[in-house]
């Protein structure tokens, strides 16, 4: 589905991935959980490209139901990974950032890898650099959910990639909730972040995209965080 010019959304199994079209780049947001590929590679040819057609993909953070097929798109592709520091030295090693309660938190640092991706395919970027889509889209440190997190805003379009900063699971916009955050105070200042650029598409990782919110419902809840 196309939420906004020249961005596409996909819901797979457990998250959201999102396509921006701007030939001659192609640039995928979040890469899903493990083995979801298939499904990636089929939304690229809905929308009339190929898996070597894809030219980046850029990271929100390194959680697996992210960054789980990254390894197999990225191989089928060979599409540059842009990515966070901390993100970035996690998918290198197929490991997920610590943010869940403790004992399930223990099962995923022991038992749960995801496919590694090789250091030399992964740009790094930082909080206020420019990427060159959508017009210029700016890359936001919004640490919270977990300590790696990114967030992507096109001011041009008017489209934010929230990740997990925000989702709208219940209908509405909301934080990531504090069972599964890392860090409660530095979410909320995340979210104050986020909704303070009056964003028209947010683009979250779990939900679907807000294309219809109005300035006072960032406002109410821009107020419930002060």
């Amino acid at each position: 589905m196309e939420i906004a010019p020249n961005v596409h959304w996909l819901e797979t199994t457990s998250s959201n991935v999102y396509l921006v079209v701007e030939p001659p780049n192609i640039v995928l947001i979040d890469a899903s959980m493990p083995r979801q590929q298939g499904a990636i590679f089929d939304f690229l040819r809905q929308v009339g490209y190929q898996p070597t057609d894809l030219t980046h993909i850029l990271v929100t953070h390194a959680d697996m139901d992210h960054v789980g097929s990254l390894a197999a798109v990225q191989a089928a592709s060979a599409a540059q990974v842009m990515a966070g520091a901390d993100s970035a030295q996690l998918i290198n090693r197929g490991k997920s950032p610590k943010h869940m309660p403790a004992v399930v938190q223990w099962i995923i640092d022991t038992f749960m890898k995801y496919g590694a991706v090789a250091q030399e395919t992964i740009a790094v970027f930082k909080d206020g650099d420019t990427l060159p889509f959508l017009g210029g889209l700016q890359v936001l440190a919004t640490p919270g959910h977990t300590l790696d997190h990114f967030s992507f805003f096109s001011p041009s379009t008017g489209v934010l990639f929230t990740g997990d900063a925000l989702n709208t699971r219940n209908g509405r916009i909301n934080l990531t909730p504090p069972r599964i955050t890392a860090d409660q105070t530095a979410a909320r200042r995340s979210a104050t972040r986020l909704l303070q650029l009056s964003p028209t598409v947010i683009a979250c990782g779990h939900g679907t995209p807000s294309t219809n919110h109005t300035r006072d419902d960032l406002t109410q809840l821009l107020n419930s965080l002060q």
